[in-house]
């Protein structure tokens, strides 16, 4: 059943998020474009279905809270039109796409108050994994993690016999050269990888920190995935492009997601047992 008030208030929702998809629809299109064409961003497309997913697992819940309504949604409303506006006049596509969020946010607290903003919490968190790459974080994380990656990668080639040259974000071994590039710097693994450390928190376990965990663990494990990656197309250089280059990236995530599990584990083998 829905709160007192709630069937006549449907309608209203229903008209608001027509608008909100109206207003945003250059936004919503270029954010759909940037998961299409950017393989760092291709986990977008699951972040809308998994938030819906979400919210419909916990309708009960959410459903049977007082409708609270509140003008401090105006005031969000507000803070998204001024996002909205920067980005149309060259904040760029993480603005605009950042003032859909908060628009989204700002309706639900002057239709139904700050209790169900707080009862959506977790699914309003995973929103922000769909929106675009802040160009100038972005900019200043990708030559760091490329410099590590190539470290890490040279020290693992090392340590099995490799003879290894590292100059920069450049390997040669044994005359064969990787470059290690933008699209090797780890983003590719720590985006999807975070997303998918939260979820799993979400499914195998409520406590919040287990979630906070895993998405700290995801860093690690992801940097150190993507190290083993330039170090596995340095040794076989059949695994530096092509199809080959894909399965193994594919692989190496799969590991990652095992290794998510285990953390998993033992931090709630060790929360049960203290």
């Amino acid at each position: 059943m829905l709160p007192a008030g709630g069937q006549r208030r449907w309608p209203i929702v229903a008209l608001i998020a027509a608008i909100l998809i109206l207003c945003y629809a250059s936004t919503l299109r270029g954010m759909a474009e940037q998961w299409w064409n950017d393989e760092d961003m291709g986990h977008g497309f699951a972040v809308p279905v998994v938030i819906a997913w979400i919210v419909w697992r916990e309708r009960k819940r959410w459903m049977s809270l007082p409708l609270e309504p509140s003008a401090w949604g105006f005031v969000l409303l507000l803070g998204a039109m001024a996002l909205h506006a920067a980005g149309a006049l060259g904040g760029g596509l993480f603005a605009a796409s950042l003032a859909f969020v908060v628009s989204v946010i700002g309706v639900i607290v002057c239709v139904a108050g700050f209790r169900w903003v707080r009862a959506w919490i977790f699914p309003l968190v995973l929103a922000f994994f769909m929106l675009p790459k802040l160009a100038i974080v972005y900019n200043q994380a990708t030559l760091p993690l490329q410099l590590l990656a190539s470290r890490m990668a040279a020290g693992m080639l090392t340590a099995t016999g490799s003879a290894v040259i590292r100059e920069g974000n450049i390997l040669d071994v044994g005359g064969h050269r990787i470059l290690v590039a933008e699209a090797c710097s780890g983003i590719r693994y720590l985006l999807p990888l975070g997303f998918t450390a939260l979820l799993l928190g979400y499914l195998f376990d409520s406590r919040a920190w287990m979630r906070l965990v895993l998405l700290a663990a995801a860093v690690p494990i992801a940097i150190c995935a993507n190290a083993v990656r330039v170090a596995v197309s340095g040794a076989v250089p059949a695994f530096a492009e092509g199809t080959a280059h894909e399965v193994a990236g594919a692989a190496i995530f799969t590991l990652c997601l095992a290794s998510l599990i285990v953390v998993q584990r033992l931090f709630h083998r060790k929360a049960s047992h203290a």
